[in-house]
């Protein structure tokens, strides 16, 4: 399990299954649930639904879970999928090597056989280790050595001068 905190909470899902299981000892001993919120810095009820989690299913009632939508990918499509996408949209025969949201839901369909929206398909790039990007727009005409050569004697000179 990772321990990335997700960007509204305070604490990652595996901080927070250690602060569970802190509360076990003091189960067991009986402790008045608001004395055991107070001791851990936690609000009554919530200890009082540990304690039910924890009477009904023992430590593993109070475990993390898996949580979000099982992914419609399996493994192997994953890694089909990621494979594919680093190849470039012009393998596929897109115009333009770049990818957008609409190409890839159109080729995960084509690729695995899964249908996902284009508002959707982001959720898996990212799993996939992706981002969004943006290409940087140069003029065709663009002098890299020119650009190099005014930036190291022209600019130096306009600036001591301003």
């Amino acid at each position: 399990m990772t321990n990335h905190h997700h960007p509204n909470r305070a604490l990652s899902q595996k901080e927070m299954e250690e602060r569970r299981l802190k509360a076990v000892p003091y189960f067991k001993k009986e402790w008045p649930e608001r004395k055991i919120g107070t001791k851990l810095g936690i609000s009554g009820p919530t200890v009082h639904e540990w304690k039910v989690a924890w009477k009904k299913k023992g430590i593993a009632g109070l475990k993390a879970g898996v949580y979000g939508r099982v992914s419609r990918l399996s493994k192997k499509d994953e890694k089909l999928v990621r494979e594919h996408i680093l190849k470039g949209a012009q393998t596929f025969g897109f115009s333009g090597d770049f990818w957008t949201l609409k190409r890839l839901a159109i080729s995960v369909k084509r690729w695995v056989k899964v249908d996902y929206k284009d508002r959707s398909i982001w959720h898996v790039l990212k799993r996939l280790g992706f981002s969004c990007q943006k290409p940087v727009r140069r003029a065709k005409e663009r002098d890299e050595k020119a650009i190099t050569t005014w930036l190291s004697t022209t600019w130096p000179v306009i600036k001591k001068g301003a």
